[in-house]
């Protein structure tokens, strides 16, 4: 029988491991006035969606639930090369470029976890946990 050392070692050499990057943001008390917060959450929507097309950005979302108004604070996690690149990355984010916005960088290794993904093609549907998005054409 396999000591306790050796069985850990055989899991920790058993993870797929991916280096990630956990941006915590949090409100800035000292934020300066801003003219327009609907161009802000605009241009953060913007800089995700890009994140994403890019394959860095992980997740991303405020703490809340969906009967709450958030308070500000989120999370966006990120793959990355290094902590200096993940931070340029959060910096460039459109609050915390703004002031509006004070982040933390975390290292975070995702080790476990499911997610359930079903492609239909043929019916133009694509399934992801439990949530259902209807595919469309784009011309090419």
């Amino acid at each position: 029988m396999p000591s306790h050392a050796e069985q850990v070692a055989a899991i920790s050499s058993s993870l797929a491991r991916e280096q990630c990057y956990v941006l915590m943001m949090r409100p800035n008390p000292d934020a300066p006035p801003i003219d327009s917060r609907d161009r802000l959450r605009i241009e953060h929507h913007e800089y995700l969606l890009d994140l994403e097309r890019r394959g860095i950005l992980f997740a991303a979302g405020p703490f809340a639930d969906r009967n709450e108004r958030s308070s500000g604070s989120g999370m966006i996690i990120i793959r990355a090369a290094s902590r200096d690149e993940a931070t340029r990355i959060g910096y460039d984010e459109p609050y915390t470029r703004n002031r509006l916005r004070l982040m933390d960088v975390l290292p975070w290794q995702r080790n476990e976890g499911t997610l359930k993904l079903e492609l239909r093609l043929a019916d133009g549907v694509l399934k992801i946990d439990d949530r259902t998005y209807a595919l469309t054409k784009s011309g090419a």
